[in-house]
């Protein structure tokens, strides 16, 4: 299906994963400004902490990237078995 189609079908979700994944640069741009890169704790607002939630964000962010290219396909089924 079509990002197209996809407005036209199920319009709120497609218009929620957008906003999930704007949420979460925000957030993303939140953590990485409040890290204390001096600091070498591992608890609290930390470098080596700050780093694994900016990693795991990172790997939020890229599943919403693969959600939006599914969108993108023209055909939601598999293909056919032996190929033509």
């Amino acid at each position: 299906m079509g990002l197209r189609t996809a407005l036209q079908r199920t319009r709120w979700i497609t218009f929620a994963a957008l906003a999930v994944a704007i949420w979460s640069v925000v957030v993303w741009f939140e953590v990485f400004g409040s890290i204390q890169w001096a600091s070498m704790d591992y608890i609290g607002r930390s470098a080596p902490s700050g780093v694994v939630g900016l990693v795991v964000l990172a790997a939020f962010l890229a599943l919403l990237v693969v959600l939006f290219g599914e969108l993108g396909e023209e055909e939601p089924s598999p293909e056919s078995w032996p190929p033509e």
